[in-house]
């Protein structure tokens, strides 16, 4: 028992040693959990923010799209237009063809001039109204692009 008592000091210093040791190792990992926790947090905020991102850009590929279905439909419907106005065109240039309108305008001038400027007044109307209709089309969508 005498050595007991003895190397009690040797246990107590060794005993602190422990304990030291254990409050080293246990305080770094506490910071090293710590350290992760702030990490993790940090990260959840970020993802957070790329998730509102994401939608944010799918909403944007819808709307284009969608913008994109109408602008070929309204191309489509132009190309049919332009088909039957040069159809129009061609019919004009070969009556013009057909007919030789300088001895016609020579007999009848009055004839001539007024259906010229009826016709003349008939495309620039049809030219106006196309103007129009485009201008409607680009109005409705800045206002659709506007209200999303």
């Amino acid at each position: 028992m005498l050595s007991f008592i003895r190397s009690l000091p040797f246990v107590g210093i060794a005993l602190l040693f422990a304990y030291g040791a254990h409050s080293f190792i246990v305080g770094g990992l506490t910071k090293q959990v710590e350290e992760q926790q702030i990490q993790i947090n940090q990260l959840n905020q970020h993802n957070v923010a790329l998730q509102s991102a994401a939608e944010v850009n799918e909403q944007t590929i819808k709307s284009l799209e969608e913008s994109n279905s109408k602008q070929i439909e309204q191309i489509s419907n132009l190309t049919i237009a332009n088909t039957e106005y040069q159809r129009q065109a061609d019919e004009a240039m070969a009556i013009f063809k057909d007919h030789d309108l300088t001895i016609l305008s020579r007999r009848r001038p009055n004839m001539i001039e007024d259906r010229a400027n009826n016709a003349t007044k008939d495309v620039f109307d049809a030219v106006e109204q196309d103007s129009r209709d485009i201008s409607d089309l680009n109005n409705v969508q800045r206002d659709e692009e506007n209200s999303n």
